[in-house]
This record gives C-alpha cells, sequence and structure tokens, in this order.
C-alpha cells in the first residue's frame, strides 16, 4: 500500500527510514545477527525483547543456524532485547527506540561466561534500516505534540517532502491547520486519488473517495508510507498508517483545547491584490479543536482500554466570492457584506479494546463513531467556474463509523498467524445550503466564470458501506520473513430506490454570457445509482536475508469485481418511468502486480544502506461500478437558448425565461434542438463500453513505481538519504464517438486578445488547430469506451530526486526536511479520436470514473512541466530551551498556483474563419447566433505558475511539571510569521468584456495566532 515517493525526513526515534513490517502493519521488527568474540555466528541463541507497550510483556525467539534472529509484530515503543545462551554472559540492549514498519537492527556479541554475568548497554537507536526498501516517514506522538499543527491527518501534507494535492493543490494549503479535509495527496507523480488511510493496520478510507476524521488523541504514532509498497499494497499512492493507542498497565491520558478567531489574525491584503479584484482578504471564521483521551488496565496484563472523545469546528472565509444579494432570481450581485466561507465540523467517540486471552492469543476491537459535515461543501477547491456559496451543498455524514477486530496469535516463535475484520459506513447527505431555495436556479456565467443560485451537480442521498477481512500467515527465520495472506473486501454504495424528481433545482438550469442568455439545461430525475462488488486479493512476499544483503520479493494477484442490480426509477418533469436490467461483472479487472527490491548494507556497519525497488500498482478502485444502465443514460441535456428570437416589443423579449417547449427536441420558439437527443429515452444508453473497457487481464490503468537511494548515518541520531524516483502510467481509456469521424469536423482560428500579462507567445496570436463538429451531425451521439492505445499512443511520465535529512539532539530536539525535485510529461500528440483538435481519453478518475478531456492541439498535446513544479523545499524544528520552554518551527517553501488562460470564443469571433455559424447555433441560415465554443485553454496547462507558497510557522511551548508524568503543556502559535499573501487561487477564464482574468479568489490566511494547551497525566 505504499507509493513510490521517498519521504525524506525522518522523526522522532527513528529517522524516516523504508518500512518494515510488511505495509499496512502498526509494529515493527527487531533483527540481527549474534556472534563470539572471534566473529563466528551463534545459533541457538534465545532473545528476548521487553516492554511497556506489549501486554504480554515479552517476546521471545532463537537465533538460526546463521546466527541471524527477527522479533515481529511488535508494537511501537521503548525496547529492551536480551541475549542469553548456557556458557555465555547475558547481554542486554536497553533503549531501543521502535517505530511502526521499522526494523531496529540489533547485534550482539556474547563472551564466554556464567548466566550470572550481564553487559547493559544503552546506545544510539538503529537510524538506518538495512532490510527493508519501503520509504516512510515516522510521526510520534511527541512530534505531533511538538510541532506547530492541528494534527488532523490531512494536514500532513505540510511535513511530507513531495507531497503533492494534484491539480488545485494550491486551493488546499492552509495557514494553521484551520482549512478542509480534504487534502489527499501524492508524491512523485502518485494520483491523490490512491491516497489511503490505515486506522489499525486496516484500510479505512471509503471506497467512493471519502473519509473518516480522526481523532488525534488515539494516536499512538502515525506513518507515512510513500514508496516501494508491499504485495500487501492495493494501490500506489501514499499510505498513512494511524496507529491507536492500546492503554497500558498504569492509567494515562490526554485532554486538550485550542482555539483561534478572526481578531487573531492580521489583514495581509497589499495593493497588488486591490489591482486584481481584492476588496478584503480570507481570514478564520472560527476554529475550536477539544477533545481527551484515557485509557488504562481493566485487568493488569490481561485487559487493557482506550477511550476517546473529540469535537472540532473550522471556518474560513473566501476572499473575492461572496453571497449573492440577488438569491433567488437568475441574477448575480455580489453581497460585500456576507463574504463566502467554508465551515466543517466532526465529532469523534471513540473505544479499544486489547485482551491477552492467553499467552500466545491476543484480540483487540475498536469502534469509532464520526458525525460530521463538510457544510460548504469544496467551495475552496473550484477554480473553473468559481461557485458562489448558494451553488454547493451541505455534505452531511451521519452515520459514519469504523469498526475493526483484530487476532494474533505467535503459535511458535517461528510461526505468526493475524485474522483482520472492518466494517465502515459512510452515508452522505448533499442538502441545499441555508437560504438556498427549492425554486432558485443554478445559473453558470462563462463571462463571469461563476456559477450561482444553487447546485447543478444534484441533491442527493448516497450511502457506502464496506466489510474487509484480511487473513494471514507468517514465517519467521533469521533468514526469511515469509508471509502469505488473501485481502477481501465487500461494498456497496448508493441507493436502492430514489423518489427526488429534483435533484437539480426544477430539473433545469441555465448557462448565461456576462448576464445574458446562452442555453438551458434539463436534467433527468429521479435518478442515482446502486452497486455491490467485492475486490480480494491473495498476495506471497518473502524477505530474504542472506549476509548483507536482503531481498524484498512479492507478488499479488486481485480481483476487482462489480454487480449492478436490476432498478426501477419513476417518472421525472423531462423524462417517463424507467427499468433498467441487471449488470455483472461491470467491471471485473484481474491484476497480477509483482513487487520486488533489494537493500544492501554497503560496509557491513548498519549505517550506510543501498536500495532499489519497482513495483507495479493498479489504480485505486472506488467501489464503484461502469456502464451502469442508470448512468449510461444522458443524465442532462443542453439546449441553445436566445432570448432576443421574437423581437423587441414582445414581452417574451429578454424575460430570461425559455420560451419554448424543453420536451421537444426538435428547434422550436426561442430553443434550438437538444444537443443529445437519446434524452429522456430508455435503451442501452449512449455509451458502450468494450470489452477492454471493464475487464481483462491487467488492463486496468496503472502505474509502476521504481526508486533507487542511498542512506547514510553521518553520525549518533542523524541520518541523509538521497533517491531517485520514477513513476510512468498505463491502461488509459478513450472515448470515441462511433456516429462522427475526424473529416466530420471543420476547422477554424481565433486570435487571442492583445494583453501585456499574457505570454508573448499568446498576446494577439492566432490560434488555429481548433474544429467544430459540422452542423449535420450534431447532437448526435454513440459513445464507445475503450482502450486508449486503439486510438494513438499516450504516456504519462515522472522522474524526480530527493535528498532528506533526519536528526534527533539533546533531550527532545530534533531537524527533519528536505528538498525534492522533479518533472512530468505528458505526451498524447499521437492520439487522434473524434475532434483533431480534443478528445477524451486518460486515466479514469473520481466517482464516475469519468475521462478527462485532452487537448490534442500542437503545443498542448506535449507538455513538460517546469522542474520547479515539482520542487519542495521543507523543514521542522524542535529545539529545547531552558527552564521547560521549547521552540519548534515548520518551514515550507512548494510550488505555486497554475496559471491557466481559459477563452470563450463567440460565434461572431469564429464565423469568418469557420465560414458558418458553430453547428451549436438552432438555425444555420438566420443573421446573428448567440452561442460559444467551449472553452478553448490560450496556454497549455501547468506550463506557468504564479509565485511560490513559503510559510513559516513558529511554536513556543512552556511545559509545566505537576508531579510524576503529569504535565500541562502551553502553546503560543505564530503561522504565516512572515504575513506572506500569496495568490492561491485566481480567475482562470479571459473574457473580452468584464474581464477578470487572474482576479485573486483566495490567497494565503494572513499571520494567525493560536492558542493550545494540552494536560498529560
Amino acid at each position: 500500500m505504499n507509493a513510490q515517493r521517498f519521504a525524506g525526513f525522518v522523526l522522532v526515534c527513528v529517522l524516516f527510514l523504508p518500512a518494515a513490517a510488511w505495509a499496512q502493519a502498526e509494529s515493527g521488527n527487531i533483527a540481527g545477527v549474534v556472534r563470539d568474540t572471534t566473529g563466528a555466528v551463534m545459533p541457538g541463541v534465545t532473545v528476548e525483547a521487553a516492554s511497556p507497550a506489549l501486554i504480554e510483556k515479552v517476546r521471545s525467539v532463537v537465533s538460526d543456524g546463521q546466527g541471524l534472529y527477527r522479533i515481529v509484530n511488535l508494537r511501537p515503543g521503548m525496547y529492551t532485547v536480551t541475549f542469553t545462551l548456557p556458557g555465555f554472559g547475558v547481554v542486554k540492549r536497553e533503549g531501543i527506540a521502535l517505530t511502526t514498519g521499522f526494523t531496529a537492527n540489533v547485534n550482539a556479541e556474547l563472551r564466554v561466561g556464567a548466566l550470572e554475568e550481564t553487559v547493559t548497554v544503552t546506545g544510539e537507536a538503529p537510524v538506518v534500516d538495512v532490510q527493508n526498501v519501503e520509504q516512510q516517514t515516522t510521526l510520534s506522538r511527541d512530534v505531533l505534540d511538538a510541532i506547530p499543527t492541528s494534527r488532523r491527518p490531512a494536514q500532513f501534507i505540510t511535513l511530507i517532502v513531495g507531497a503533492d494535492g494534484g491539480a488545485n493543490a494550491s486551493t488546499l494549503h492552509d495557514v494553521g491547520g484551520v482549512g478542509s479535509d480534504r487534502a489527499f495527496f501524492g508524491v512523485h507523480g502518485q494520483r491523490a486519488d490512491d491516497m489511503t488511510y490505515n486506522f489499525g493496520g486496516m484500510d479505512s478510507r471509503v471506497f467512493s473517495g471519502g473519509g473518516f476524521q480522526y481523532n488525534a488523541h488515539t494516536f499512538e504514532e502515525v506513518v507515512v508510507e510513500t514508496a516501494a509498497g508491499s504485495a500487501e499494497a492495493t494501490t500506489g499512492g501514499v499510505q498513512i498508517n494511524i496507529i491507536p493507542k492500546d492503554g497500558g498497565n498504569i492509567f494515562s491520558g490526554t485532554v486538550s483545547t485550542e482555539l483561534t478567531g478572526p481578531k487573531l489574525q492580521s489583514d495581509n491584503i497589499n495593493d497588488d491584490l486591490r489591482a486584481r479584484g481584492l476588496t478584503k482578504a480570507g481570514a478564520v471564521r472560527r476554529y475550536y479543536d477539544v477533545g481527551g483521551g484515557l485509557g488504562g488496565p481493566i485487568k493488569q496484563n490481561k485487559l487493557w482500554f482506550f477511550t476517546a472523545l473529540r469535537y472540532e469546528d473550522r471556518s474560513l472565509y473566501q476572499a473575492g466570492n461572496y453571497y449573492n444579494k440577488r438569491q433567488g432570481t437568475v441574477f448575480y450581485e455580489p453581497d460585500l457584506s456576507r463574504p463566502a466561507y467554508n465551515h466543517d465540523f466532526s465529532k469523534d467517540a471513540s473505544l479499544r479494546l486489547t485482551w491477552q486471552a492467553a499467552a500466545k492469543h491476543k484480540f483487540v476491537g475498536m469502534f469509532t463513531d464520526h458525525p460530521a459535515c463538510q457544510c460548504t461543501f469544496a467551495l475552496l477547491e473550484q477554480i473553473s467556474p468559481i461557485f458562489a456559496p448558494e451553488a454547493v451543498a451541505e455534505h452531511r455524514y451521519n452515520p459514519q463509523y469504523l469498526t475493526t477486530a483484530d487476532y494474533t496469535s505467535p503459535l511458535t516463535n517461528r510461526l505468526l498467524i493475524e485474522a483482520d475484520f472492518s466494517k465502515s459506513r459512510y452515508n452522505r447527505e448533499q442538502r441545499r445550503i441555508p437560504g438556498t431555495g427549492y425554486d432558485a436556479i443554478s445559473v453558470t456565467d462563462t463571462g463571469l466564470n461563476l456559477r450561482y443560485g444553487s447546485r447543478s451537480t444534484l441533491y442527493q442521498r448516497l450511502n457506502d458501506e464496506r466489510e474487509h477481512e484480511r487473513f494471514s500467515v507468517s514465517y519467521i527465520t533469521g533468514t526469511h520473513n515469509f508471509k502469505a495472506g488473501v485481502d477481501l473486501n465487500q461494498f456497496s454504495q448508493g441507493l436502492k430506490t430514489y423518489d427526488d424528481p429534483f435533484l437539480v433545482n426544477k430539473a433545469i438550469s441555465y448557462t448565461f454570457r456576462n448576464q445574458l442568455p446562452v442555453s438551458v439545461s434539463i436534467y433527468t430525475g429521479p435518478y442515482g445509482p446502486y452497486q455491490e462488488g467485492f475486490e480480494n486479493g491473495f498476495y506471497v512476499q518473502d524477505q530474504w536475508t542472506t549476509k548483507r544483503a536482503t531481498l524484498n520479493l512479492g507478488i499479488r494477484y486481485s480481483v476487482y469485481d462489480m454487480l449492478i442490480p436490476e432498478m426501477h426509477l419513476a417518472a421525472g418533469p423531462y423524462v417517463p418511468a424507467r427499468d433498467f436490467p441487471e449488470v455483472k461483472h461491470s467491471p471485473r479487472w484481474e491484476n497480477l502486480s509483482p513487487r520486488v527490491g533489494a537493500a544492501y548494507d554497503l560496509f557491513g556497519t548498519g549505517r550506510t544502506a543501498l536500495k532499489v525497488a519497482l513495483g507495479r500498482y493498479p489504480q485505486r478502485n472506488t467501489g464503484v461500478a461502469v456502464n451502469l444502465p442508470v448512468s449510461n443514460q444522458p443524465t442532462s441535456t443542453t439546449i441553445a437558448w436566445n432570448d432576443t428570437f421574437y423581437g423587441v416589443g414582445d414581452p417574451r423579449t429578454g424575460n430570461f425565461v425559455p420560451d419554448c417547449d424543453l420536451r421537444n427536441s426538435a428547434v422550436n420558439g426561442e430553443c434550438g434542438a437538444w444537443g443529445d437527443r437519446t434524452f429522456g429515452q430508455v435503451r442501452e444508453g449512449n455509451t458502450r463500453f468494450a470489452g477492454d473497457a471493464i475487464g481483462g487481464f491487467n488492463l486496468e490503468n496503472y502505474n509502476w513505481q521504481g526508486n533507487v537511494s542511498v542512506q547514510q548515518q553521518l553520525r549518533a541520531n542523524m541520518g541523509l538519504t538521497v533517491a531517485y524516483f520514477r513513476t510512468w502510467y498505463g491502461g488509459f481509456q478513450a472515448l470515441d464517438n462511433t456516429l462522427v469521424t475526424p473529416a466530420d469536423y471543420d476547422p477554424f482560428c481565433i486570435t487571442a486578445p492583445v494583453d501585456s500579462r499574457l505570454p508573448g507567445s499568446v498576446s494577439g496570436k492566432q490560434f488555429c488547430g481548433l474544429y467544430d463538429i459540422n452542423p449535420a451531425k450534431f447532437g448526435q451521439v454513440n459513445l464507445l469506451r475503450t482502450q486508449a492505445s486503439h486510438y494513438g499512443k499516450m504516456s504519462e511520465v515522472f522522474d524526480g530526486v530527493d535528498v532528506t535529512l533526519g536528526a534527533r539532539f539533546g533531550q527532545g530536539g530534533q531537524i527533519q526536511g528536505g528538498l525534492a525535485t522533479g518533472r512530468t510529461v505528458t505526451d498524447n500528440c499521437g492520439m487522434v479520436i473524434d475532434s483533431p483538435s480534443t478528445g477524451t481519453a486518460g486515466s479514469p478518475a473520481g466517482a464516475a470514473l469519468a475521462l478527462p478531456v485532452t487537448d490534442l492541439r500542437p503545443g498542448f498535446c506535449d507538455v513538460s512541466r517546469p522542474w520547479s513544479s515539482s520542487t519542495q523545499l521543507k523543514f521542522s524544528v524542535v529545539y529545547p530551551l531552558p527552564w521547560d520552554f521549547q521552540a519548534s518551527s515548520i518551514y515550507q517553501n512548494i510550488p505555486g498556483v497554475p496559471i491557466r488562460a481559459t477563452y470563450v470564443a463567440s460565434n461572431a469571433e469564429i464565423r469568418p474563419s469557420l465560414g458558418r455559424h458553430l453547428a451549436s447555433c438552432p438555425s444555420q441560415t438566420a443573421a446573428t447566433c448567440n452561442q460559444n465554443f467551449p472553452a478553448i485553454d490560450l496556454i497549455p496547462p501547468f506550463s506557468l505558475y504564479g509565485d511560490r507558497i513559503q510559510q513559516v510557522d513558529l511554536r513556543l511551548t512552556r511545559n509545566f511539571p505537576l508531579g510524576g508524568n503529569r504535565k500541562l503543556q502551553g502553546n503560543f502559535d505564530i503561522y504565516n510569521i512572515l504575513n506572506a499573501s500569496t495568490v492561491q487561487n485566481e480567475q482562470a477564464t479571459y473574457s473580452n468584456t468584464n474581464n477578470q482574468w487572474r482576479n485573486a479568489i483566495q490567497i494565503m490566511g494572513g499571520r494567525l495566532v493560536k492558542f493550545s494547551a494540552q494536560l498529560t497525566f
């Protein structure tokens, strides 16, 4: 389950290092070799690992014929390792700090002597893992408590070197951890959608793409795996492994609170931003987070508990976006007294029980409930168009819970059995924003680059349920760590019945240009999907150590199979009653994915490791089907609308009501023909799926990830890593309208506006290679989805390098971070599908597994992103001060917002070159037409970027000892201490009238002060 990149900086106890305990685990390993004073290996030595973190107190193994030993499945914590053999003195190694996914290399040398003779060694903890190839960053509880961060997993993007949130990454950056929990991310060219949360060792990210909120009071530590995932990994995305607290033999806990507000944030607007349309900077509207946890023994060494509660509420103003003063009409006027804001809240109640039923039988059960609300869903993430607050939905998640159960049995010191179960439920209701009535029509104004009025992407209820089972058997010797297992998932998504005909208000929406009608769309309803399925995997892997080399060998076979039950939908305003048949195996993907790697202890000292890894990973399956009969029917059709059709003096002219029969697919009144004439028909649908688009062996969208790295311990508790990464994709799909060919498209040119702010290659230049469908073919749609390789070659390749450093010093001091740089190159120039200028092809993505629109024009089809687009510098520092003070800081230098310029050309601009009206015009013989061509990119995507985002955060902590293990920690945080105001989101649409291109919509939050306190006992 890991991805491909090497998150570089280490953290507490163990400097970041590659992972250890085969993926998804919540445990680490201790391994090494035992020798005598002559250097000869010693078989038969009893090796014991003891720690308060173990409810069974101690685990033991015996070294093998090569003197090698390995103790696996150890909870993170401090360990003492003891080596005993009759006739030899006892060697005891103390102070071994073990973190999840790390193999601590602990060697011993035994001298001849009596058992009563004990040599105790207290030395530095290992910082280089010379056996594993997974790449990871470990965030201990101490680290999370020390640095200026909200401790929510979505905020870890600020700490992970190379973490990239995708196309809209800059919009997700927030100051002070007060923003969204939707910051999924990848590294080194990975897809952000492939990221997975593993809670207690079990994948807990729901299949429809959502996720749970997590309570930091339940965290023992967090391990972020970023590259070289083992055969247990379902995808190659980032794996955030949250290791929950177990409790313990003493009662302990934490209680914390943190808060800030608008009066604690500085204004960072300046003249440049005012010139770009901002009159007021965004700011925190409200933020507080209160929670606590308590754990301890119900029966010592037998039954432990840990429970936690939390409530958090946060809200952030969006600069440059406002509620609509004219809400309830079809017009927009910003209400400058009501700036837009996002609003999220969540609750948490958790209970975890750990039961050592017998010496070799341990059970762990956990339940966590997370009702939550993203009350202005994705408001800050919109770019083209921008959404006024009334045009988004309130996403309520309730019930939302996760239950896990785990059984572990070390039957012998070589044979380990593990069985796990989880069940999650993620129900979401997409409600209208307060103040948005059922009659408010959704309007998208292409001139304003704005959607307002109401939501046009459906108000809907969707349920997501999943059960997950795993079973594995491990055979462990000092030489081998062999594991075989099965990974079973069953899930359902959607509702079995739908009865709301108005998933879009009035089942209608408008498109305007500068507040003048252009088109009207009508929608199906009732409507909604329901699907069931499974994703099952079988894997085999071995970690084989021979002398200084360790081979990590694995292979995974998986099957993803979806069933679409039959469904009945009642009639709606524009569609009849519909009945759809059952569909099986849609899709059914089979994947065989090798994962191999090697680690080599270069000098035999355990201080320098050379590592290589290569793995194949299918895309993350989101628990949804394709080729759903209900979704194959068009959900809407767009109709050209000329509100001046009846001429001056007619009351129907300029009344902003489409005066026509919208149920008539032909030209009538003010309306043109339906853009999709299959709308409302009960048929197989206008999209057919070829066999290779819904099934096959290794045909699902996939990526290969490879890396080469060197890790070096520079000195005690300090490590450096240099790594090269490469990621490349395959299995792209394409959508072909079989009723048209490239010959059915007519070419035309446009001239870009003259503007000194546009690049010299754009301003005033002619853009050709654009195509419009022949009017005779307009509205004829019969789509075939199949492998893109039938139409030419597509490629996407990332190459990058990381240099990361991690060190611990003094009493709790540490520094970690590094530099990441890289470049993604996409080449689609060999593709020819329908229009020679655009094609629908690429990687399936999103909840509907839709394909993106790809620009095929010369100069736009082959894009090499600048190296700066993936260059990041991130560091965090914790520095102890006298008198129980402590200072910590985080520094980030990351890419800015991609600069886009999309131009909506009118029929009047295009007609001289095209020689006719656009095909979307109702009449080819009329003197004029008010239609527009779909938005045209004037700048190749991801080729230009705005100013880089640089942020410095500072925390000053004062610890107040209260006796024993009790302390009160008070924190004073200053985020964005330099009060930077870099633009994170801007208007991307260029218009000849009311031009707002590059007007700022969202900027970094101003300098923010936050207070927090935590009681530890």
